[in-house]
């Protein structure tokens, strides 16, 4: 049975879209839109598609048809997000539930595992599939890291707070203030490596051999554990005691 997860159970008014109710035509509707926006997003990026752009390739005649069932490009985009932030979400729980029966975590390294199976293993189950998800996930964390960020974290039973809450108890003592820093320099340091994969395939020349190899993702766990493990400068304290 699958709990109320991260990250709708308690979604904030900007991840609502039209809440009246649809008629079965309308719901086709917004899901043609929401797979033509989401395809074209992933393919361009999300800056550089239009309203224009997702109504043509909707097959939608009416140019308000995105504003009508989503009110703004905006707001479809964190629909889109929130969607795929639940699946990711999903997947993470699954994965905390069998740790944590095995009688985990052993490791500060098990734990960000988790964290870092960005897209899960079975990408199938991702709106858009092992294609279109994929590559609009990766898309979003490297160009609008905040909104996954802001998606992830509404739920109070999400994976990724029962993650935070392993590694709080495990790592170092730190002064909170820098452990919330380190906490959150770890996330954007993994989205920005998980999400820089999309450009390594274009152009492999231009990154390191493997960046898109297992040797890579298990160096970036290692990266991500050293940063929050690593004890702070006295420079650092000073100033956090100043």
């Amino acid at each position: 049975m699958v709990r109320n997860l991260c990250p709708f159970a308690t979604r904030s008014p900007k991840f609502r879209s039209m809440t009246d109710e649809r008629s079965p035509r309308g719901e086709d509707t917004r899901e043609r839109i929401k797979q033509a926006a989401r395809r074209l997003f992933a393919d361009l990026g999300i800056d550089a598609v239009s309203i224009r752009d997702i109504t043509k390739a909707a097959g939608q005649k009416n140019a308000g048809s995105v504003n009508y069932y989503f009110r703004s490009k905006e707001a479809l985009i964190a629909e889109l997000i929130a969607e795929t932030a639940a699946v990711v979400e999903v997947a993470r729980n699954r994965r905390v539930d069998e740790m944590e029966a095995a009688g985990g975590p052993h490791s500060v390294r098990e734990v960000l595992a988790i964290l870092v199976n960005v897209p899960p293993e079975d990408a199938r189950d991702l709106p858009g599939g092992q294609e279109d998800g994929v590559a609009f996930l990766r898309r979003v964390m490297a160009s609008h890291a905040e909104l996954m960020f802001e998606a992830i974290h509404i739920d109070l039973d999400s994976a990724t707070r029962r993650c935070l809450a392993h590694l709080r108890r495990m790592l170092p003592p730190l002064p909170p203030v820098l452990l919330a820093q380190r906490l959150r320099f770890a996330m954007l340091h993994a989205f920005s490596a998980l999400s820089s994969r999309v450009q390594a395939e274009r152009a492999p020349g231009l990154w390191p051999p493997g960046w898109n190899e297992d040797l890579a993702h298990q160096n970036l766990i290692d990266t991500l554990e050293g940063m929050l493990c690593q004890p702070p400068s006295a420079q650092t304290l000073a100033l956090v005691t100043a």
